[in-house]
């Protein structure tokens, strides 16, 4: 069966457009916009102009594109009807007391966990969340966690379609390993960043279930921790877990 029966080709292609400048640090040229969605010039040319004049595109002194006022109005509606960062605002900052670090909130959207609210602890070094910024899979606690509670054949699905870049020397990147710590991530019941993403930050996930038992979230505390098998590095697990299972009740799940 064709998966694309049905759907609208022209509005696919803009999101891909979208896409490719959400992801770059400024606007870009048509050139360079045509090359990195795979569209021909003319299509994205008409695409971009309709966008913007619709305020999703922005055309730039030089002429070249960037996302719009409009996406953002667009974000502040989804921001103000989504209420779990209400929900969860007391168990981060509680989480943020107890370790002395940053602590977030993240749901996965499509292949890639997004930070949607967090706490900053009132010591130590501040480091400030990617809020709304799609993150790696497979070297952040986060992405890590999430894709161990899919099913199998879909984390092999994902990771045939995601970049499993190398961030850091500690990255792993290899699909069989990677698989067998999605499987110890399961058993443990939380995951571990251990300097794959950045160099010196590390971090741990807990997951977050809603009613009908399913992850929605991971509840994150991120910090310039020495060690991941220290003392301190082990109260911050259980910190961690305890307080993803209270918002999991505050949801609604209620465990076996």
């Amino acid at each position: 069966m064709d998966e694309n029966k049905g759907k609208v080709k022209s509005l696919l292609k803009a999101i891909d457009i979208l896409d490719v400048l959400s992801q770059s640090r400024g606007g870009l040229s048509l050139s360079t916009l045509s090359e990195r969605s795979g569209y021909p010039k003319s299509t994205v040319h008409a695409l971009a102009s309709t966008m913007r004049d619709r305020g999703l595109l922005r055309q730039l002194s030089d002429g070249s594109y960037d996302l719009g006022i409009r996406l953002f109005e667009y974000g502040s509606a989804v921001s103000r009807s989504f209420d779990i960062s209400s929900i969860a605002r007391p168990y981060l900052e509680s989480l943020s007391a107890i370790t002395g670090a940053n602590s977030v909130i993240t749901m996965l959207d499509g292949h890639h966990p997004v930070s949607i609210d967090y706490a900053v602890s009132a010591s130590g070094v501040q480091i400030m969340p990617e809020i709304g910024v799609k993150l790696p899979l497979h070297c952040t606690s986060q992405g890590k966690l999430m894709i161990a509670y899919l099913s199998d054949n879909r984390v092999k699905s994902i990771l045939k379609r995601t970049s499993v870049r190398q961030y850091t020397p500690h990255t792993v990147t290899d699909t069989e390993r990677l698989t067998k710590i999605f499987a110890e991530i399961r058993n443990l019941g939380y995951a571990i960043e251990d300097g794959e993403y950045k160099v010196g930050l590390r971090s741990v996930s807990a997951p977050v279930f809603d009613s009908a038992g399913e992850l929605k979230y991971a509840l994150t505390t991120v910090g310039f921790f020495r060690r991941v098998n220290s003392d301190e590095f082990s109260v911050v697990i259980r910190a961690t877990v305890n307080q993803a299972k209270m918002l999991s009740s505050a949801l609604g799940y209620q465990s076996e």
